[in-house]
């Protein structure tokens, strides 16, 4: 009896171990299961070979023929875009709709971001930032203001990032543009430190450091919109300094610089500087004449390929972080010279003129052969969702565009790296994409064009 007894816990012993070996085993398969299916796949950065084989020169792709554009009256353009330029100061009311100003907010307690350290903002981090901006008490300012120093606009007053995946730069989701100094623009609220205030701008709404601009009286601004001459710098990035040889501002390109006198060599532009009091105070710089043109400009596909030239290379800046141009920034500073107030956003820029052709039904051999048969080559913008490009012209039967550009994704695994301003084909990464696990490629995007010369057309018609 014993013996038996024995046998039976002998083989129940064993049955529990081989049942906890099978649970194991379990275990360890569910886990590989799990950890295959959520482990993030790996992504091969690529430099694309159109970067190499395709000449970085706008000027290259010049027709040999010239477009002679009509001859159009810079007056009535420089008229237009300073309406728009200056449209802040010329309303007398802040924006009413909370929702529409404030664009943000339905995202801060409901998105999950990320900040500077990689970690997750918590509901408490996020909920802090939404009560700085005192919405309940909007608006707390209606006061005319003028931006002093080159600024970043930012959605949320804070200069944390937010991005909306651990690996998401350079897409800072609370960076809203950078502006320029001499900007007009209307105060219309504060947040609890007072650090910041939401401005209005003609072409963007957004929190901007109190320290980066001063507030204009109503004579001051009547002056300042009785400046009838102006200068664009013809380069990035020229410093601006005063008869002491101090650093004031910098001029970039799409900047535009009331004139008050002119030499040979020299102009002398007016600057508003912010006082120790927060009050703008008007005076003026020297330049040299030859680092500034008049504007607008006169049309010319020359004059474009000029522009994009000196950009060429420069990096990529979602936003204008770091003082550098996304892909919307890109098309606004470059056509700003031929007098055209475009919108900020993308989208906004392509249907901006009403000119609008729809490609979104096409299939993309038809849509390459109708954007080269019909578009002007420097002067159409192409559009797809979230990016805008400029039409430089074909070869080889297919588009090239210059854009300001972060990647192209193909299939699942590929990441072509851009990272600025570029001349690509719009089939740029198709290579690397396979069979079943493809991405769209720019041509297939694609929705709309726009043709700025119509545009010009129809701002001197209207």
């Amino acid at each position: 009896m014993m013996r038996q007894r024995s046998r039976l816990l002998a083989s129940l012993g064993l049955m529990e171990r081989r049942l906890k070996g099978l649970g194991k085993l379990c275990v360890c398969v569910l886990c590989a299961l799990v950890l295959g299916a959520c482990s993030s796949k790996k992504v091969t950065i690529l430099e694309p070979k159109e970067l190499s084989t395709l000449p970085q020169n706008a000027n290259y792709y010049l027709p040999q023929d010239l477009l002679e554009f009509p001859e159009i009256d810079s007056k009535v353009l420089q008229k237009d875009y300073l309406q728009k330029f200056f449209a802040p100061w010329l309303s007398t009311k802040p924006n009413p709709n909370v929702d529409e100003v404030f664009w943000i907010r339905p995202s801060l307690l409901k998105a999950r971001s990320w900040g500077i350290n990689l970690k997750p903002y918590s509901l408490q981090e996020r909920q802090k930032i939404l009560d700085s901006m005192q919405l309940d008490l909007y608006p707390s300012a209606n006061k005319k203001a003028i931006i002093t120093s080159n600024t970043s606009i930012r959605a949320v007053p804070s200069v944390l990032p937010r991005f909306s995946k651990r690996d998401g730069y350079p897409f800072d989701r609370w960076q809203n543009s950078l502006i320029f100094s001499g900007t007009p623009v209307r105060v219309t609220h504060y947040d609890s430190s007072r650090r910041f205030a939401h401005i209005e701008s003609g072409f963007v709404y957004g929190w901007v450091e109190v320290r980066d601009m001063a507030f204009v009286s109503d004579e001051d601004a009547k002056r300042i919109m009785q400046w009838r001459s102006y200068v664009m710098p013809n380069k990035d990035n020229i410093a601006l300094l005063d008869s002491n040889n101090r650093f004031v501002t910098e001029a970039r390109l799409g900047q535009i610089f009331a004139l008050k006198n002119q030499t040979t060599d020299s102009y002398e532009i007016y600057v508003v500087l912010r006082q120790d009091n927060g009050n703008a105070r008007i005076s003026t710089l020297k330049v040299k004449r030859q680092d500034f043109s008049p504007f607008p400009s006169g049309f010319s596909q020359t004059l474009v390929a000029d522009l994009l030239t000196q950009l060429m290379g420069r990096a990529y800046g979602w936003g204008g972080m770091y003082e550098e141009r996304d892909c919307s920034a890109l098309v606004r500073d470059i056509f700003a010279h031929n007098g055209v107030f475009l919108p900020r956003n993308s989208k906004a820029q392509a249907f901006y003129g009403n000119n609008s052709i729809d490609l979104s039904k096409m299939p993309p051999k038809d849509k390459e052969a109708y954007i080269i048969a019909n578009a002007t080559p420097f002067y159409t913008i192409l559009w797809l969702q979230g990016h805008i490009m400029i039409y430089l012209g074909h070869t080889q039967g297919r588009a090239i565009v210059a854009h300001s550009v972060w990647s192209v994704t193909s299939g699942k695994r590929y990441e072509n790296m851009l990272g600025g301003v570029v001349i690509t084909t719009l089939h740029i990464g198709e290579e690397h994409n396979g069979v079943f696990r493809r991405s769209k490629t720019l041509l297939e995007r694609i929705g709309a064009m726009s043709d700025m010369t119509t545009l010009y057309q129809a701002i001197i018609n209207q």
